[in-house]
């Protein structure tokens, strides 16, 4: 898994890449395009994406001076702010995902249908047990 992991995640970076985002700037793009509100607060973005605090308040100031992203005050707490998704940045973030979507269809263009659903059945039953019971695409 660790290797599938890896050569994985390196099709993801070269992707990503051409557009001049590190894996972690696609990560938080991507996470807040996930959002309703294409917003969130900088402690659930490390949680969420097992980041640092430190190393989240450096990805989002490369991301606030690209003005992919920027700070908003918080209504429900005054003391703190939640990071919202720019124009631009919830633009970068849909190319970005065309790119790995197209990257990761040649990989899977070549494989059997049935193996890509058992492959994605495994994978969503490993999911549910771990307790993360989330969406899976269905081919």
């Amino acid at each position: 898994m660790g290797r599938f992991h890896t050569l994985l995640d390196r099709e993801v970076v070269t992707a990503v890449g051409k557009l001049g985002l590190s894996r972690s700037e696609f990560d938080v793009l991507t996470a807040l395009l996930a959002t309703a509100e294409g917003e969130a607060r900088p402690g659930d973005l490390s949680t969420g994406l097992l980041l640092t605090t430190g190393g989240t308040s450096n990805i989002l100031r490369r991301l606030e001076r690209e003005r992919l992203v920027e700070r908003a005050g918080d209504s429900s707490d005054r003391r703190s702010y939640r990071i919202r998704l720019t124009p631009a940045g919830a633009a970068r973030a849909g190319e970005a995902l065309s790119l790995v979507d197209a990257r990761l269809t040649r990989l899977l263009a070549s494989m059997d249908i049935d193996a890509i659903r058992s492959g994605t059945e495994i994978l969503h039953e490993l999911l549910t047990q771990l307790g993360e019971d989330g969406p899976v695409h269905q081919f």
